[in-house]
C-alpha cells in the first residue's frame, strides 16, 4: 500500500506546488520533522492550508480512472451506492451506472474498487503527513484546528473504507424486522490495512474492530479539539468543523450499537444546525449552500465545476447532463406511494397524481410520462425531480444556464434527527416517537405515528429516512448495518415493481456483491498481503 499512496502523494505535491510560490516550496521542500514542526507552529497556514484545500478538492471531484463520468469524489459514492439498494430505479440498460445497479462491480480488477481505495487512502496519507508535522504537546489553537481537520478526515476516510472493503461491526440489530442481531458480530473479521503517522510501510489487513478503534478515536479527538478551538460549528458550511466530526461519530456509533453515544453526537448537530421547514427550501433542488440545514458542503463555481462528470449531470433531469438525455433516475413505486398524500416530498417524484400540477409548474409538457415498457420511449413515472442544479425556481418557463453550478451537499442536519430517533427506539425510549413526529410534521402536516411495537417503530423511522435521503447514499449504509435485504422481485411486488427487468434481483447483505475486493494493484504491491487475504 505504501508504494501506492507514496506515488499519489508525489502527484498531489506536484499539483500543490503549482498553486504555491517558489519561495515557499524552497523553504519547505526538504525539512527534518523538527524544523517542519517549528514552522508549522509559527505559521500553520503556510504548511497546512494547501493540504486542506486538496482535501476539499478530492472530496468534490477525485477520480483515479475515469469511467464514463461516473466518478467525481464523494457525491459519486452517494449516487452509485444508491443504485445498490431497493429505492433507486434505472429505467433501461444504459451503460452508465448499469453494473452498479446490477451489483456487479465488486471485483479486484474493476475500476470502482481502485477509485474508492485510492481516494480514501490519498486522504489518509495527506492526513498522516499533516499529523507528522504537529508536535504532540502543541497548544496553539491555530495549529490545533489543522490537527482536528486531519484527524476528522482520516476518521472519515477509514469509515468509508470500512463500508466497502469490510463488513459492518454489527450487521443487524435485535428487535427489528430484519434480524440477526448482535450475535452477528464482525469485529474480528478482516477490514483494511491501517497506516498512520506512526505506522508506515506495507501493512496487513487489520480487523474491523481495530479499524473502528482508530477511526472513532480520530473522530472523537477531532471533535474535542474543534470544541477547544471554538469551532464546534463555524459560520461557513464549507468548513470541516466539530459538526462534521460529530456526524461521522454518530454514524459509527450506530453501526456499533452504541445508541446513547450516537444520540449524544446527533444532538450536537441538532443544537447547531436547523432543518429545512419551508416548502421553498424543501423543494429548492438541494443545490444551494444558502439552505439552512447544511452541515458540510462544497461551493461549486465555474472554476471548479466538472460539468458532465458531476452530481447534477447524473441527477438533474432538467439540465444538459446525462440525467436529462436518457440516464434517468426514478423512485421505486412502492416507496413513493407509501408516502402520505399530504407529504411534500411526493413532489420530489413525478407521479400520476401530481403530474398535471408539476407539468404546469415545471414545464414538463409536452413530454409524456408513462411506465416504460419493453419498447422504451418517453419518461418513466416516478422520475425524480429532487435534485436541480440551478434550483427549482429557475425551471419554470425554461431552465436556462447554470445547471452545472449547483452546490454539493454532503451532510445535512435532517440525518441527525433520524439517528437520534432510531437510537432512542433501540433503547426503548418513548421519546423516539416524539422526535419522529416532530420532524415528520415539517414534511407532512397530517403525520402522526402511534407506537405499536419496537420493531415497527424502527422500520418506520428507517422508511421515512429512506424517503428523506433518497439518492443521497444513506439507504446503502443503513441496509448494511441493519442487514436489510435487497428485494426487487415480482414475486414480492407484482405490478408495483418498476425496477428494470434485468435488475429484479434478490440479495442478502451476506452476498459477495456488497463486499468490494481489495484492488489488484494493492494485492500485487503490498508485500504484507497474500492471495488468502482477498475478500
Amino acid at each position: 500500500m505504501k508504494k501506492i499512496i507514496s506515488m499519489l502523494a508525489v502527484a498531489v505535491m506536484a499539483v500543490s506546488a503549482l498553486s504555491s510560490c517558489i519561495d515557499d516550496a524552497e523553504v519547505t521542500a526538504y525539512m527534518t520533522p523538527d524544523v517542519k514542526n517549528e514552522i508549522a507552529s509559527k505559521d500553520p497556514d503556510k504548511v497546512f492550508a494547501a493540504a486542506v484545500a486538496g482535501f476539499h478538492s478530492d472530496i468534490q471531484s477525485y477520480v483515479y480512472t475515469n469511467m464514463s463520468h461516473n466518478y467525481f469524489g464523494q457525491k459519486s459514492f452517494d449516487y452509485l451506492t444508491s443504485l445498490m439498494g431497493n429505492d433507486m430505479i434505472m429505467t433501461g440498460r444504459f451503460g452508465m451506472s448499469l453494473y452498479h445497479y446490477l451489483f456487479d462491480y465488486w471485483q479486484e480488477n474493476y475500476n470502482p474498487t481502485a477509485n474508492r481505495w485510492r481516494q480514501y487512502y490519498l486522504n489518509v496519507d495527506n492526513a498522516n503527513k499533516m499529523l507528522e508535522s504537529i508536535s504532540d504537546d502543541e497548544t496553539n489553537p491555530a495549529v490545533l484546528k489543522y490537527k482536528a481537520t486531519a484527524l476528522a478526515l482520516r476518521g472519515y476516510s477509514y469509515l468509508h473504507l470500512s463500508y466497502l472493503y469490510g463488513l459492518p461491526y454489527y450487521m443487524g440489530a435485535d428487535d427489528t424486522v430484519w434480524g440477526k442481531g448482535q450475535k452477528y458480530d464482525n469485529a474480528n473479521t478482516p477490514c483494511v490495512p491501517i497506516v498512520t503517522e506512526d505506522i508506515t510501510g506495507d501493512q496487513p489487513r487489520s480487523t474491523v474492530g481495530q479499524v473502528y478503534d482508530l477511526l472513532m478515536a480520530d473522530l472523537k479527538e477531532s471533535y474535542d479539539l474543534f470544541v477547544q478551538c471554538g469551532m464546534e460549528k463555524t459560520a461557513s458550511p464549507t468548513d470541516i468543523d466539530g459538526c462534521f466530526a460529530a456526524m461521522y461519530l454518530a454514524r459509527a456509533h450506530m453501526i456499533k450499537h452504541e445508541w446513547s453515544e450516537a444520540a449524544k453526537y446527533a444532538d450536537v448537530i441538532i443544537k447547531n444546525v436547523p432543518i429545512m421547514t419551508s416548502a421553498s427550501d424543501i423543494l429548492q433542488g438541494f443545490s444551494s449552500l444558502n439552505l439552512p440545514n447544511i452541515v458540510y458542503g462544497c461551493d461549486i463555481t465555474s472554476d471548479n465545476s466538472t460539468i458532465y462528470m458531476s452530481w447534477f449531470s447524473q441527477m438533474d433531469m432538467f439540465g444538459d447532463g446525462y440525467a436529462a438525455i436518457g440516464v434517468w433516475r426514478a423512485g421505486f413505486k412502492p416507496t413513493v406511494e407509501r408516502m402520505g398524500a399530504t407529504d411534500i416530498r411526493r413532489d420530489w417524484f413525478v407521479t400520476p397524481d401530481n403530474y398535471d400540477r408539476l407539468a404546469a409548474e415545471l414545464g414538463l409538457n409536452p413530454i409524456i410520462y408513462y411506465q416504460v415498457g419493453p419498447d422504451g420511449g418517453g419518461l418513466p413515472w416516478y422520475q425524480s425531480c429532487k435534485f436541480i442544479g440551478a434550483g427549482r425556481s429557475n425551471v419554470s418557463g425554461g431552465y436556462g444556464s447554470g445547471w452545472e453550478l449547483g452546490d454539493y451537499i454532503y451532510l445535512r442536519s435532517e440525518e441527525a434527527h433520524f439517528i437520534k430517533a432510531e437510537a432512542l427506539a433501540h433503547m426503548g425510549d418513548a421519546n423516539a416517537v416524539k422526535i419522529l413526529n416532530d420532524f415528520m410534521v415539517t414534511r407532512d402536516p397530517n403525520y402522526a405515528y402511534t407506537f405499536s411495537s419496537k420493531a415497527a417503530l424502527i422500520e418506520e423511522i428507517n422508511y421515512q429516512k429512506r424517503v428523506e435521503f433518497w439518492g443521497e447514499g444513506l439507504e446503502y449504509l443503513d441496509n448494511r448495518r441493519l442487514n436489510i435485504p435487497i428485494d426487487r422481485t415480482d414475486a414480492t411486488w407484482g405490478a408495483d415493481n418498476n425496477h428494470f427487468s434485468g435488475a429484479k434481483m434478490a440479495l442478502t447483505q451476506d452476498d459477495k456483491n456488497f463486499l468490494y475486493q481489495l484492488p489488484l494493484a494493492e494485492m500485487e504491491n503490498n508485500t504484507a498481503l497474500t492471495e488468502a487475504d482477498q475478500n
